[in-house]
């Protein structure tokens, strides 16, 4: 896979588990996770747009940044909701949640070092 094909695919996910998120915490009353899946579906989606705005691949500024914000919120909310979902158990859905945070972070590095040395063109 090219850089390019990497960041489309990591904003689809980033895009698609956003919404899964909020449609769970929807659907899913009295499980106390309400708001935290809709805090981490915001910032999925807003993520995703983040991503697909910075299009100039390899530089500093742009894609670079978003990548690292992605797996660095994705790592979190593999974290914390794993944590949760241990402790205390919740819907069905999570476990899938946390599949698509573990292939957006190793999309994200696979990125990350297709595009390590690229200059800004």
């Amino acid at each position: 896979m090219n850089a390019k094909t990497l960041r489309i695919t990591i904003m689809g996910l980033l895009l698609g588990t956003g919404v899964f998120h909020l449609a769970v915490a929807l659907i899913s009353t009295g499980s106390g996770l309400a708001f935290p899946l809709t805090v981490f579906g915001l910032i999925y989606t807003g993520l995703s747009f983040f991503v697909r705005a910075d299009t100039n691949d390899g530089s500093k500024s742009h894609s670079r940044n978003a990548i690292i914000a992605s797996i660095l919120a994705c790592g979190a909310g593999l974290g914390l909701g794993g944590s949760t979902y241990i402790a205390n158990g919740g819907p069905g859905a999570l476990p899938v949640m946390f599949l698509i945070d573990i292939v957006i972070i190793a999309a994200g590095v696979m990125w990350l070092m297709k595009t390590k040395g690229k200059k800004k063109a």
